[in-house]
């Protein structure tokens, strides 16, 4: 009888025992599940990242080629900043009639050379600052 009271606590600690190491092993396996999730998490977010670069690409790739196809051959980035900076320094000025009608012609020549620069889509906050630096870094080495 002393024997039962003394082997079924022993069969409930051996017990105890062995679900606590059990519990033990999954814990330190699950660190391990988690980062390969994070591992595929990240690939899948790199991977949409990049197929967005290259959709954004070819995009701007179409809307050059629609742009020249109606417009003609378009300017670069810096040579239609640089040109819409005169176009509207001479505005700021006292113009004549004559003169307005002229720069009216020069600036329709302008947009039409530069469409690209001129329909650029919304931008993020971040794509707008580098877009401004672009631009005063153009402006700085007329």
């Amino acid at each position: 009888m002393f024997l039962k009271f003394l082997f079924i606590p022993l069969l409930l600690f051996v017990f105890f025992v062995s679900c606590t190491n059990d519990v033990k092993e999954k814990q330190q396996n699950i660190p391990e599940q988690s980062e390969e999730i994070n591992e595929k998490n990240n690939d899948s977010i790199n991977n949409t990242k990049k197929i967005e670069t290259i959709n954004k690409k070819e995009e701007k790739k179409e809307n050059h080629q629609k742009i020249v196809a109606k417009y003609g051959e378009q300017w670069d980035f810096c040579k239609c900043v640089v040109a819409n900076d005169s176009i509207n320094t001479a505005f700021e000025g006292n113009l004549t009639d004559k003169q307005s009608d002229k720069l009216m012609i020069r600036w329709e020549h302008v947009e039409n050379k530069c469409k690209e620069f001129l329909t650029n889509p919304n931008r993020t906050p971040e794509e707008r600052m580098a877009h401004e630096l672009k631009v005063k870094k153009c402006l700085k080495n007329r």
